[in-house]
C-alpha cells in the first residue's frame, strides 16, 4: 500500500509552516567510478530570476544597448542561471524575450534547427547570444553511454541524441549564456515521468525537462552540448514526510500550471495521495493569476474536496499548507 502523504496534524488546524530558507538546492550529478559529487547552485533561483526580470526589454534598441543585456545575463553566471531556467518556464519566456530584443537590435536571423535523428528540436532559447549565424543540430549519436545515476531509477529505454551547436562552421563548446533547448517528446516517453541524462566530460548531468503536455515537448536547458538520453525515470531520493508517488508527481504540476490556459482549473485526484501541498505549487498557481487548482484528498478516514481559485493562492513563507488549513481556508 502507498504511505500517504501526510504532515503532522497534531495540532488542530495548524499550517505547518516552515520557514523557506531563501537559498535553493539544484544539483548536477558528475558520476565517476565509484562516487557522484552534487555540486549547489551559488544563488537561490528567485535571486538569479529577479536579475533576469531586472533586464529592461524595452531599452534593448541598438547593437550597444543589446550588447549590455547580454552582459547582464553572463554575469548571472551560466550554471546559475541555467538552474533558474530549469526550474520553471517563467525564466525561459523571460531569457527568450531578451533574446528577441537582442535580435531585432541586431539584425540577427533565428538559429536553424537541422534535425536528422530520431528526436526533433521545435525550438531553441539563448543562441543568438553566441553568434549570428547558429546552427543547432539534432542526430543519431556515435554511441551510446551507460546511464550510471545514483539519483534516478531508469523505467524505458532510453532514446539516445547528439546535439551540437554551430556558429557558422564552427563547434561551439561552452556557454557563457546557457540554452534552451525544446525537443518533441520522444515516442513510447511518458513527458510526465521523462528525465534527460545528459553525459558531458565523463560525467552525467540529470535534469528534469519542462513538460508541455498540451504541445508534448520537453523543454530543458544546459551549457554544453554533447550526448543526450531521454528516458522514463523514477526518482530514488524520498524525502522525509513524502512518498515517491508524490516526489514523482509534484516535478510537474508546478509546470502544468504554469502551461494551462487562462481560465483552466488543473486537478489532483485522491488516487495521487496528496494531502498538502508544498510551497512551489502555491507559487506557480500565485504566478499564474488565471489558473485555479482543484485538490482531492483523504485525512484522517475523511474525504476532503479543496478548490484554490483563480487568483486566490497564497504569496508568503509557509513551506507546506497541510491538510486541515487547505479545508478552513478554501474547503467547499
Amino acid at each position: 500500500m502507498k504511505k500517504k502523504l501526510i504532515i503532522a496534524a497534531a495540532i488542530a488546524f495548524a499550517v505547518f509552516a516552515i520557514p523557506c530558507g531563501s537559498s535553493a538546492l539544484s544539483t548536477v550529478s558528475v558520476a565517476s567510478e565509484n562516487n557522484t559529487v552534487v555540486t549547489p547552485s551559488t544563488k537561490p533561483v528567485e535571486e538569479v530570476k529577479n536579475a533576469v526580470d531586472a533586464i529592461d526589454t524595452s531599452k534593448i534598441t541598438d547593437a550597444a544597448s543589446a550588447d549590455n543585456a547580454a552582459v547582464a545575463l553572463i554575469k548571472i553566471g551560466s550554471k546559475d542561471l541555467k538552474e533558474a531556467m530549469n526550474a520553471g518556464q517563467d525564466t525561459v519566456n523571460d531569457v527568450a524575450a531578451i533574446e528577441a530584443a537582442y535580435k531585432k537590435a541586431k539584425g540577427i536571423k533565428d538559429t536553424t534547427l537541422a534535425n536528422s535523428g530520431a528526436v526533433k528540436a521545435v525550438g531553441i532559447v539563448g543562441a543568438a547570444f553566441v553568434a549570428p549565424d547558429t546552427t543547432l543540430s539534432v542526430e543519431a549519436p556515435a554511441a551510446t553511454p551507460e546511464i550510471t545515476s545514483s539519483t534516478y531509477a531508469v523505467t524505458s529505454t532510453p532514446v539516445y541524441v547528439e546535439i551540437s551547436l554551430k556558429a557558422g562552421t564552427y563547434s561551439v563548446e561552452s556557454l557563457p549564456i546557457p540554452v534552451a533547448v525544446t525537443i518533441e517528446t520522444p515516442a513510447g516517453v511518458d513527458g510526465n515521468k521523462a528525465v534527460i541524462f545528459h553525459f558531458v566530460n565523463g560525467g552525467l548531468e540529470e535534469i528534469k525537462p519542462i513538460y508541455n503536455a498540451s504541445a508534448n515537448t520537453l523543454t530543458f536547458t544546459v551549457n554544453h552540448f554533447s550526448t543526450f538520453a531521454i528516458a522514463e525515470a523514477n526518482n530514488t531520493a524520498t524525502a522525509e514526510g513524502t512518498d515517491n508517488a508524490f516526489g514523482r508527481y509534484r516535478d510537474n504540476v508546478a509546470s502544468e500550471i504554469a502551461n494551462a490556459k487562462d481560465g483552466a482549473t488543473v486537478k489532483i485526484s485522491r488516487d495521487k495521495n496528496i494531502n498538502a501541498l508544498p510551497n512551489d505549487i502555491m507559487q506557480a498557481l500565485y504566478k499564474k493569476q488565471t489558473v485555479a487548482l482543484e485538490l482531492e484528498y483523504t485525512f484522517e478516514g475523511n474525504e476532503y474536496t479543496v478548490t484554490i481559485p483563480a487568483g486566490k493562492a497564497e504569496d508568503n513563507a509557509i513551506e507546506w499548507y497541510g491538510p486541515l488549513y487547505l479545508q478552513m481556508r478554501y474547503g467547499k
